[in-house]
């Protein structure tokens, strides 16, 4: 389970429905700030689409399945993308869809928001426009719109290629979906993919999990999101889970397939750089990567969440009052002011789950001490083989970075 301190943190970043177990979800907000954000040059911007078809049983992020809705919602959508465009006068360097489901507008709703973003937004120097897509959206049509409008990368939500699995969790779309909407989208024209897909459920077995990842390879695909199953509470999985109606595997279970995807990555040419994100070289997920630096973007919908480098703010989880919010111009977020400590536990979270590791002299110029305070716990970690040292960085070996929550939880400082 992930510990709550480091979930809170979490809070932080856009929430999707990938069962991301590192990336954070959110909760109902108390509507708290009337504050406005200032943001540095060329950050991202996320725009989060709460709809999906169904919902997926491991999945407790913000959605609705009521999609009757769609249309306010976009309508508000774009009306925060009004109110919002002043305070963020420098050019966009990424534009993300996540969700829910993006895919899951059709081509008038999707246009309005990019003609609210080009209207608002420089775009000139934009360098990736991202959709997260599921398989039973992605016909060619659709698609074919998709590149009209400039979206140049897709993530796809394939997350298994077993069928029985697939239907388990719930998902739309079946493996033979999932492998013709990819040769699909590459006939259009489509190059830049990220593919999903979820290890460690009592479903996948270590050789499945081998003939899934073998599969890869043979598509071309030149980034790929790998996560553990979590069985959360308020999700089909986990009331299934407190009445034993569940299988849960032990966490050795999950742990041995993530130990064979880094295994596996070294010797195919992929570069494990963060702990659920491995590339071709030069196709690192230029968005996410952003998060990871500690840039600033700007989230819009409900459950969004922005950051300009000094405080967080996150959207209602709640597309009702979102929408009636956004219509009637009242506020529809809460913001947390960091503290120093804040951002030093932040830096160590996000950065410990690179491959590079976190900057010594930077936390250490944030927080003049750190190093003297925790040497003891440094020394501990270093000597049980769960951090290294290498080249004024401290990062978490391969070998141990299936523990990296609980690694950096021993390293993050308590709030005075």
């Amino acid at each position: 389970m992930l510990d709550k301190s480091v979930e809170r943190i979490l809070l932080s970043e856009p929430s999707n429905c990938k069962n991301n177990r590192f990336i954070g979800h959110v909760h109902d907000p108390i509507i708290e700030s009337k504050k406005r954000l200032t943001f540095a040059p060329m950050a991202g911007l996320y725009i989060h689409i709460p709809f999906c078809r169904k919902a997926c049983h491991y999945c407790n992020f913000h959605f609705s399945t009521q999609l009757k809705n769609i249309q306010p919602l976009v309508d508000a959508i774009c009306k925060e993308i009004d109110n919002e465009a002043p305070k963020f006068s420098n050019k966009l360097s990424t534009l993300y869809f996540g969700g829910g489901s993006p895919s899951i507008l059709n081509h008038s709703q999707l246009s309005q928001i990019f003609e609210a973003v080009s209207t608002h937004f420089d775009i000139s120097q934009i360098q990736e426009i991202t959709l997260e897509a599921n398989p039973e959206d992605m016909i060619q049509e659709t698609m074919e719109q998709w590149k009209s409008l400039g979206v140049n990368r897709l993530s796809v939500g394939i997350q298994s290629l077993n069928d029985d699995e697939l239907e388990w969790m719930n998902r739309s779309h079946t493996s033979k979906q999932a492998i013709q909407s990819l040769q699909t989208a590459r006939e259009i024209g489509f190059t830049n993919f990220s593919i999903d897909l979820i290890y460690g459920s009592e479903k996948k077995s270590l050789s499945q999990w081998q003939q899934e990842l073998d599969w890869v390879n043979s598509i071309g695909v030149n980034h790929l999101s790998c996560y553990a199953l979590t069985i959360e509470e308020n999700t089909p999985f986990g009331k299934w889970s407190k009445s034993n109606k569940l299988n849960t595997p032990p966490d050795e279970h999950a742990e041995e397939q993530f130990l064979y995807l880094s295994q596996w990555a070294s010797q195919n040419n992929w570069e494990h750089y963060e702990i659920s994100n491995l590339s071709k070289v030069g196709h690192q997920a230029i968005h996410n990567s952003n998060y990871w630096a500690g840039k600033p973007y700007l989230g819009i919908g409900p459950s969004a969440h922005s950051y300009d480098g000094k405080s967080r703010r996150w959207n209602i989880s709640n597309n009702a009052m979102y929408i009636s919010g956004i219509q009637n111009g009242k506020p529809t977020f809460t913001e947390e002011i960091l503290s120093t400590v804040d951002v030093v536990n932040e830096l160590l979270l996000t950065q410990l789950r690179l491959t590079k590791g976190v900057n010594i002299h930077q936390i250490n110029l944030l927080y003049p001490g750190f190093e003297e305070l925790k040497r003891p716990i440094i020394e501990k970690l270093i000597g049980n083989f769960q951090i290294a040292e290498q080249n004024g960085h401290w990062l978490i070996p391969s070998a141990a970075r299936f523990l990296a929550d609980a690694i950096t939880v021993e390293l993050m400082l308590d709030e005075n």
